[in-house]
């Protein structure tokens, strides 16, 4: 933990995250970062990179799509989850127009 205590206290700074939440927030990222390594990894293992243009061939065009359709929309939605929450903390009564 002591390793990225630096980027979880940034991530607090920057965006007014406490503590659990940039963790979550650092973690979420990693994660993301990981998921996205693994499929290129597994996409190189296969030989679908074309090594010319240095392009992803058809399977991994579909592959990329299976993760953009059904893995990063719930990434987006914890990383949402966790902007409401500094939102609502840092305007209780909401926001937008007044009556």
């Amino acid at each position: 933990m002591e390793d990225n205590r630096g980027e979880i206290e940034a991530y607090m700074y920057r965006y007014g995250y406490d503590e659990k939440e940039a963790e979550a927030a650092y973690h979420l990222r990693q994660a993301r970062i990981r998921t996205g390594e693994m499929y290129r990894d597994e996409a190189e293992a296969r030989g679908t990179v074309d090594e010319a243009l240095g392009l992803p061939n058809f399977p991994t065009i579909y592959a990329q799509m299976d993760v953009m359709s059904s893995v990063t929309p719930h990434f987006d939605a914890l990383e949402n989850l966790l902007a409401w929450r500094v939102l609502a903390r840092q305007y209780p009564e909401g926001w937008g127009g007044r009556p």
